[in-house]
């Protein structure tokens, strides 16, 4: 996906969201009645395979950089953890926040000359759809 058809998906996911929760003279959600899991924080980390390297390589970096030992941290719940073709690896966790910085080191450390990553902090957005279609079914 080029920079401008990733700007457009944001500026539409960004206006669809500012249209769902603005719709003038309906009741506004009580933001207690979805409680936040104030002790963790979701992170959802792409691990892009580097090109270059044969799957042979890839796994000889890994095993002498530790990868599966110190990834995910003790302490950090793995959500899912999906394979994708051509690209590498989409891995989501739940993360107490004292530990970002370790999953960060296991990332930095186990993971280096085998994958380019990022890191994007998020929230389960899911309840907050749930509790804004049964205020619409009302």
């Amino acid at each position: 996906m080029d920079r401008y058809n990733g700007k457009a998906i944001m500026c539409g996911a960004v206006l669809f969201c500012a249209l769902l929760f603005s719709a003038s003279g309906q009741a506004q959600q009580d933001p207690n009645t979805i409680a936040p899991d104030a002790d963790r924080v979701l992170l959802t980390i792409f691990l892009k395979h580097t090109q270059q390297l044969t799957l042979e390589e890839m796994g000889a970096n890994l095993r002498k950089n530790g990868f599966l030992e110190k990834f995910p941290p003790d302490g950090v719940e793995v959500v899912s953890w999906y394979q994708l073709m051509s690209f590498g690896h989409v891995v989501t966790l739940k993360v107490p926040p004292a530990k970002i910085r370790e999953v960060n080191r296991a990332i930095e450390s186990g993971s280096y000359s085998t994958f380019k990553s990022e890191v994007y902090v998020g929230y389960d957005f899911w309840p907050i759809i749930q509790a804004r279609k049964a205020q619409m079914a009302e």
